[in-house]
């Protein structure tokens, strides 16, 4: 039995109700994990900027003066109106930041470091984003089953290959970066061409995009669901997956989009209720796609139950059997031979003959046809000898 879209809705509302104490409970905890993590890496940025020599506007305690053509920069013994902004004949804009432009490996030094602190932020994001969903589908997965969850049931199981798929995006994403950069470059010499095929492939990816759209958002609850399989065999199944459900996967994405409305039109009206309403919305979106593609697996598919007791051999003997109708050899084999035919009992046929009746007594002669004396019973005559 096919779930109707208000069933799926009512559903994952049900199994949010149950799971969400321990939900937002261990989302107060990344988020608040988080924070320390960001606000640790600004100062890291910052005390690397100042290892480097760099110098922020009043973080060394100077104040504004008025004789100071702009804030922050001491006045210079040669300060004239035409001398630039910058106060001086000598300095260059990066003097601002408390280097000269001259220092060009410092420069490069710290924005390789500042970019290197940025890339360990992007590496640590990638790891909590990855490390709570997994725990999000094991959470909703249990509360999808039974009647009552716990903090406990937060689960890392499948960590690893939620990081093996994002790595996996990540690859496809360079690929198509590269292509896209590499045939920017090859078209580079005619202006009308290069942005036809800019044009061309931006299209192209768009059009990917939202095709493949369902799948992005679906295959990673697939892949948690069907861990007992191998990754790329559960990549595989999740494509298979996508296209046999395309129109109900759509139906999710129509769904968050209409949330995402009614979200705006709260927001219009107070924006005291959009803040509350954002709290409860966006992990029930995100419980909700787990929902969604497990109540579709749970779904009844062609010919799967029929045979789902049978072995696959005989399951697949049997189904061929169905699809295949009789030849007429067949239905000659099936006959039979008139060699190994059994004989047939006839209804019909009278009942046997009865054997001739011994000779009783009675039918011996009376009397002995030799001497003529009576017969009493005796296989010889008594009186002649003769056999009676």
């Amino acid at each position: 039995m096919t779930l109707t879209w208000s069933e799926r809705i009512k559903l994952a509302w049900t199994t949010f109700k149950r799971e969400a104490l321990p939900l937002y409970g261990w989302s107060f905890i990344f988020l608040g994990i988080g924070v320390v993590l960001i606000v640790a890496t600004v100062m890291s940025v910052i005390a690397q900027l100042r290892q480097f020599g760099w110098a922020f506007p009043h973080g060394n305690g100077s104040s504004f003066s008025s004789g100071m053509p702009v804030p922050g920069i001491p006045p210079t013994p040669d300060l004239s109106p035409f001398v630039g902004p910058f106060g001086s004949s000598n300095l260059g804009p990066f003097n601002f930041f408390g280097g000269p432009l001259s220092s060009l490996p410092n420069l490069l030094s710290a924005a390789g470091s500042v970019a290197g602190i940025f890339l360990l932020i992007l590496i640590v994001g990638w790891l909590f984003g990855s490390a709570f969903y997994t725990g999000l589908f094991n959470l909703t997965a249990k509360a999808y089953r039974e009647e009552k969850v716990t903090f406990k049931d937060f689960k890392f199981k499948g960590f690893f290959r939620i990081l093996g798929w994002q790595g996996f995006l990540l690859l496809i994403k360079l690929l198509l970066l590269i292509i896209g950069l590499f045939g920017a470059y090859t078209l580079s010499h005619s202006h009308y061409t290069l942005v036809a095929f800019l044009i061309v492939y931006g299209l192209f990816i768009t059009a990917i995009g939202l095709y493949a759209l369902p799948w992005l958002i679906t295959s990673t609850i697939y892949l948690l669901a069907h861990s007992n399989e191998g990754f790329w065999d559960a990549l595989r199944g999740s494509w298979r997956f996508f296209q046999r459900h395309l129109g109900i996967l759509w139906g999710y994405i129509g769904t968050v989009i209409l949330i995402e409305i009614a979200l705006q039109i709260i927001g219009r009206i107070s924006h005291a209720l959009t803040g509350i309403a954002s709290l409860v919305v966006s992990p029930f979106i995100a419980v909700l796609a787990i929902v969604w593609v497990m109540s579709i697996e749970e779904e009844p598919q062609l010919y799967s139950t029929a045979y789902s007791a049978m072995p696959y051999q005989e399951a697949q003997v049997t189904q061929e059997t169905i699809n295949t109708p009789p030849s007429s050899e067949s239905l000659a084999i099936d006959s039979p031979s008139p060699e190994t035919e059994e004989p047939k009992i006839d209804l019909h046929k009278s009942e046997p003959e009865p054997s001739p009746p011994t000779p009783s007594p009675e039918d011996s002669p009376r009397y002995c046809p030799s001497c003529g004396r009576a017969n009493t019973g005796t296989a010889y005559c008594p009186q002649c000898g003769t056999k009676l």
